[in-house]
């Protein structure tokens, strides 16, 4: 089974630190410079960053795990890197034939390097949230645009994600870890898909965006986001990875406690 894991956004991360953990990933540039379109009554509209951390995500990456239980338990013991840190397991969501999101194998176009990567972000709502699937026809529609999208060179990968009901959030708080199962109430934190896009200017990656048959209707917000390629990205230093080595050592000193206790109770 394959999941996504998006990094919520703090302030490190819009300070434009860029956690080890999500490599290899994908890991956006601060919201300051982000834009969201809107559609409302079939019109668009405007809005620029910065937005709160908390309605954002930094980054995320693809999961190989047996099971759910197994790829928590993965990203429990991520590199910290900071505490505050919260990640969010998501399933994704394939076509009703079972095909995924995105370009169709073999039809993945090769990364252009003079353009720039972006990723669109679908914003969530109602439907999405609570799993009223689009028409047939609609997603046919989305299907045609994303396979015309990877001919052109311009869609490198996507996916929808499933409800937050099926989702967790793992949150690491200096040294002990916790765990929040979905779903999660305020939609204006949630994503309900992706997709990652090449383009030569912002405008263009604007216009994809403004173009795409989003199977759901009425009201659309999509988030645009510039991709840190990844030569821009920090190492992780010698003092990071002592810090990481120090917070470990707590976190399993921690958890050693509480199992002590537990059995000290009984249980």
């Amino acid at each position: 089974m394959e999941f996504v894991v998006l990094r919520r956004a703090n302030q490190s991360t819009e300070r434009g630190d860029q956690p080890p953990a999500l490599e290899p990933g994908v890991f956006m540039r601060p919201s300051d410079s982000a834009l969201r379109l809107v559609r409302r009554d079939g019109v668009w509209s405007r809005d620029t960053g910065p937005y709160p951390p908390r309605e954002i995500v930094a980054g995320f990456t693809l999961v190989q795990s047996p099971s759910r239980a197994d790829v928590i338990e993965q990203v429990r013991w991520w590199p910290l890197f900071d505490a505050g840190a919260v990640y969010e397991i998501r399933d994704q969501v394939p076509f009703a034939d079972g095909r995924a999101h995105g370009p169709a194998p073999g039809s993945v176009p090769e990364r252009n390097p003079d353009w720039t990567r972006y990723v669109v972000f679908l914003r969530s709502d109602f439907e999405a949230e609570f799993g009223i699937a689009p028409p047939a026809q609609a997603l046919a529609r989305m299907r045609a645009h994303e396979e015309r999208s990877a001919r052109a060179g311009v869609l490198l990968a996507g996916s929808a994600l499933s409800a937050t009901r099926t989702a967790t959030r793992v949150h690491f708080a200096n040294a002990n870890t916790s765990l929040m199962a979905g779903p999660f109430a305020d939609t204006r934190e949630l994503v309900a898909g992706y997709w990652i896009i090449q383009a030569a200017t912002l405008d263009l990656a604007i216009a994809w965006a403004g173009g795409c048959p989003y199977p759901h209707a009425g009201d659309v917000t999509v988030e645009i986001r510039e991709v840190c390629e990844r030569r821009e990205q920090r190492e992780f230093t010698p003092e990071m990875r002592a810090a990481e080595e120090r917070m470990r050592a707590e976190l399993l000193e921690g958890m050693l406690r509480e199992a002590s206790e537990q059995r000290k109770r009984g249980y």
